[in-house]
């Protein structure tokens, strides 16, 4: 075994499988680095950080972009093969930057980890927790699985690193950030929101319609609006192409690559049955006299406020929307305050996850937002008392939030059975 290496066994009720590599960077929050489960990893966000805890290449006056990448893109070189898979097995990359003026930069250094057919991609511009951090990276990657590029002819020539169309593996499909621009690659709709959501998803729907799947097939839909007044648009337009029981879906406000794009909206589409969990509360996303027997109905979540499901269920997967701190009745729990609302979300994820038989040590991955890095720390006490170790892998970033008073929004990806079988890859601790 590589000296950097180290493996153990962690009895938390069940046994599951902990490696500590000491080519990470320390640990100085409840997450673990990646987690495999099911034939998948999931990587948390990684920074350019390097075993030291130091964040490589700040220099004075300029932003090191490529040093920061590089070193977060081996990071997770790091974490794939201690879980015994590769970069080559990549299906799903996502990166938040903080400034897209450095995002040729960003495509060039990119290349260099990956080679075509590249894995899906989104590239959202958001804030990080630390400070002088330029990028943080996750990844989704197959350890067996064989990966299946789906071409699209919309976006076939687009020049970036990116899958031309999306990636298959088995049953599931990933289709990177998908915006207004035409087969050209040209903006379509500028300055109008309406048009350019419109755009995006009839893209997201070419590589659908070229991967022999549906919109009905989609579990879960993510969307980026660079302004919160695209929003209500945004919501009316989606239930022209998705219908109930709906995807589980998550919405933050945040920058685009390209300029004056106003959306970019990533998908993850199955085949196979499906479970859906909703509130008993009626909302947007069910009626109150519409039942159905693919859904099951939850007493205490509260009604959504989007055409979305709290969670969809394929095989052993589990999607849950991005859950915010608002009770029953709809009233937002702790206005401002990151405690009172982490509490409040984590019991409603809870909630949501009883009834599909699975607890919340089934969840390997959770994304993180938040309105200000400054309440992280806060964050971080109450998240850890909702979880023992080892942790799900996480991203945590800090941007814009739809509702007044929200601070905090989880969304996450469980595989039934984790809370068993697991393995986790980490750093030394930090502490």
């Amino acid at each position: 075994m590589d000296q950097g290496v180290k493996k153990k066994k962690t009895i938390m009720k069940n046994q599951r499988e902990v490696i500590i590599s000491e080519k990470l960077p320390p640990l100085q929050a409840p997450y673990s680095h990646g987690v495999k489960v099911g034939g998948w990893v999931f990587t948390a966000g990684i920074l350019g950080v390097d075993t030291g805890g130091n964040l490589v290449g700040r220099t004075p006056g300029r932003a090191d972009l490529e040093s920061q990448l590089r070193q977060a893109l081996q990071n997770i070189t790091t974490i794939l093969e201690a879980l015994g898979t590769s970069p080559e097995r990549v299906a799903k990359v996502k990166a938040y930057i903080t400034d897209f003026r450095s995002f040729d930069r960003y495509n060039s250094t990119y290349r260099e980890f990956f080679t075509p057919p590249y894995p899906a991609r989104a590239s959202i511009g958001a804030d990080l927790a630390r400070e002088n951090a330029i990028i943080e990276v996750e990844a989704i990657a197959t350890v067996s699985g064989k990966l299946h590029e789906v071409r699209s002819p919309v976006i076939e020539g687009w020049d970036t690193p990116v899958a031309k169309g999306g990636i298959r593996v088995g049953d599931f499909l990933f289709v990177g950030g998908r915006i207004a621009r035409d087969a050209k690659g040209q903006l379509v709709g500028r300055g109008d929101s309406k048009v350019q959501t419109e755009q995006a998803l009839d893209n997201v729907g070419a590589t659908l319609e070229a991967a022999g799947f549906e919109f009905s097939d989609v579990i879960k839909i993510n969307a980026t609006v660079t302004d919160w007044h695209g929003l209500k648009q945004y919501n009316e337009i989606l239930k022209k192409y998705v219908s109930e029981p709906f995807p589980a879906g998550a919405t933050i406000q945040g920058q685009i690559a390209r300029e004056e794009m106003l959306i970019e909206t990533e998908t993850v589409p199955a085949r196979g049955a499906k479970r859906f969990v909703s509130s008993e509360v009626a909302g947007v996303s069910h009626f109150a006299l519409k039942r159905r027997e693919d859904t099951i109905y939850v007493r205490h979540l509260p009604g959504s406020l989007a055409p979305q499901s709290h969670a969809v269920q394929c095989g052993d997967f589990v999607f849950l929307c991005g859950e915010v701190g608002r009770d029953v009745s709809g009233r937002l729990v702790g206005p401002g305050d990151i405690r009172a609302q982490t509490r409040k979300t984590m019991e409603n994820i809870h909630l949501l996850m009883e009834p599909l038989g699975g607890t919340l040590a089934d969840i390997v991955k959770v994304n993180a937002t938040m309105s200000d890095y400054r309440l992280f720390p806060a964050f971080n006490e109450e998240y850890a008392t909702f979880f023992s170790p080892p942790y799900p892998a996480r991203t945590t970033v800090v941007t814009g939030l739809g509702q007044g008073g929200v601070v905090v929004e989880l969304e996450a990806i469980a595989v039934l059975g984790a809370s068993q079988d697991a393995s986790f890859v980490t750093g030394p601790s930090g502490n």
